[in-house]
């Protein structure tokens, strides 16, 4: 199953343990899961890997969990083997994450860190949040350069009929934005 794990710079993660060392394309073994005690640990949401490791301090992955594998009601998965198959950029993982929220849209997938907001209709980047998504009828989202913007259009809960993700260049800093009739991303003139 594909999955996505958050690691310290140096690829190292906590194991019930201790530390274990971890390399790009390398799986790894233990002899048993059990989320929350033993096993690799991966989550089903990007994220949720926010709640242990952090943006533009740590790395993340997308993984694949094989093997035995336990999964708990917070998304969170424990597997007997797991590989690291690609480190992903901010942007990447933004996209995983909308991903997420629109394969499961009924899910509670709002969520504010120091490092993302998922908000309903209308979301402004804090100083030094990294990802910020709107999510609604019309939704409207602005951030500082270097940002990056997901804007998902739903006009009725749990249908979604587009979505994108941007990162804010020097031009588009400071100003609002929104998806177009043709599902589109547009400068929004009328956001206050």
């Amino acid at each position: 199953m594909i999955a996505f794990k958050g690691f310290s710079q140096d690829m190292t993660a906590r194991l019930g343990k201790g530390t274990y060392q971890f390399a790009p394309g390398r799986t790894e073994r233990e002899e048993k899961s059990k989320t929350a005690r033993c096993g690799f640990h991966c989550c089903e949401n990007p994220f949720s890997c926010l709640s242990y490791y952090s943006l533009g301090k740590d790395r993340f992955f997308l993984v694949e969990a094989a093997g035995s594998i336990d999964e708990d009601k917070d998304e969170r998965i424990a597997c007997t083997e797991i590989t690291p198959l690609q480190e992903l950029t901010v942007k990447q993982f933004a996209g995983y994450g909308m991903a997420y929220i629109i394969q499961h849209p009924l899910r509670e997938n709002w969520k504010r860190s120091g490092d993302v907001t998922v908000a309903q209709d209308k979301a402004e980047a804090a100083r030094g949040e990294k990802i910020i998504i709107a999510r609604g009828s019309r939704p409207r989202a602005k951030g500082q350069e270097g940002t990056v913007i997901g804007l998902i259009k739903e006009p009725q809960k749990g249908k979604i009929t587009a979505a994108r993700v941007f990162t804010v260049s020097r031009q588009q800093a400071g100003r609002w934005y929104t998806l177009g009739k043709n599902g589109r991303i547009e400068e929004d003139k009328d956001a206050v």
